[in-house]
């Protein structure tokens, strides 16, 4: 990414960038839930123009139809693929407002413009290749963020099965954000402590056996609290059965060691693989962000509730306030003295 770029700028062509992946995304949706991604692709084309005329100092009028922004920048910078990019308005106008669903042609017709259109804009207006703008400058949670460009390294040489493990450490990474202290459970998404192998129950003078009763449970309870952590995070479960499907499971160990079983299937991962699971975790950490404020909130008072000594002080409900005029009591914590009557 250029040095030159603003930050902003960087992260609204990220966000572009997202646009069009999520328009990807449901263009291989069966129909008619692939119309979606011509929206998604006309979004992205709209805040790449809009981008562009900034970054080209080029003053925009407010409410401007979507093909001025070709006459209107011409003079800075003539922009190409008018008539791919009519075509999409059009049939974005049709869809929105006739309720005329696209075809197949005319979504994969979509995207291949929108290929042509930003790999050979991007370069010259912001002197970068569109292929190396990266998504993960949209991800707010640090640790997950470096998860992601460490898997993006071994992407880079083609070692997919490597990279899909670091997406796969990248939402664990990502989940334990916002659970808190696994050992006792106490996240606002927590539901519960994590199990261990080392809580598997005794029975008699021995340990519960595997694929027994409680070993059962316990494998359900685990995923139930997968699913429960996601689900109130806003994650799409579908797509998270789907990425575990892709992914690998990373075990950690007590050396530190992160290994994981690397099979045929994960050998022939593909590039198409990699940035699905990719797209994934990123909107994942997207819609997750959204429970920042809650787990702020919470480690401010954890905060302020360690400044107290044990026993801790209680103070007894008593119903409805007292009327002022029947008597003028106050908070205990105030140093105004009750008035006696």
């Amino acid at each position: 990414m250029s040095a030159s770029l603003k930050p902003l700028t960087v992260q609204r062509l990220a966000y572009v960038r997202y646009l069009y992946q999520e328009g990807i995304e449901q263009s291989r949706q069966p129909p008619p839930l692939n119309a979606r991604s011509i929206s998604s692709f006309h979004d992205a084309v709209e805040n790449f123009i809009g981008l562009t005329a900034e970054h080209l100092d080029v003053d925009l009028k407010p409410r401007m139809e979507f093909l001025q922004y070709w006459e209107v920048i011409k003079p800075e910078f003539e922009l190409p693929g008018k008539t791919e990019m009519k075509r999409l308005n059009d049939v974005r106008i049709a869809l929105k407002h006739n309720g005329t669903f696209p075809s197949d042609h005319q979504i994969e017709q979509a995207r291949e413009a929108l290929v042509d259109f930003f790999s050979t804009v991007t370069p010259k207006v912001f002197g970068v290749d569109f292929d190396s703008v990266s998504m993960i400058d949209l991800v707010t949670q640090p640790p997950v963020a470096q998860y992601l460009g460490d898997a993006q390294t071994h992407a880079d040489i083609g070692d997919y099965s490597m990279a899909c493990a670091g997406l796969s450490i990248a939402f664990s990474a990502l989940l334990e954000q916002y659970v808190g202290d696994t050992h006792q459970g106490l996240g606002s998404f927590a539901f519960g402590p994590n199990l261990s192998w080392h809580d598997r129950p005794k029975i008699g003078f021995g340990e519960e056996p595997i694929g027994g009763r409680l070993d059962k449970l316990s494998t359900i309870t685990r995923a139930l609290q997968e699913a429960l952590r996601a689900l109130s995070l806003g994650i799409d479960y579908q797509s998270l059965a789907r990425f575990h499907v892709t992914v690998p499971t990373v075990d950690r160990y007590a050396n530190g060691t992160q290994r994981y079983v690397e099979g045929e299937a994960l050998r022939r991962l593909t590039a198409d693989d990699y940035d699905w699971a990719r797209h994934f975790v990123i909107e994942s950490a997207l819609r997750a962000a959204r429970a920042d404020n809650v787990t702020s909130l919470r480690r401010k008072r954890n905060e302020l509730d360690k400044q107290e000594h044990f026993p801790f002080p209680q103070r007894p409900w008593t119903g409805a306030a007292p009327s002022s005029d029947v008597e003028e009591a106050t908070h205990p914590n105030s140093t105004t003295p009750v008035t006696d009557t």
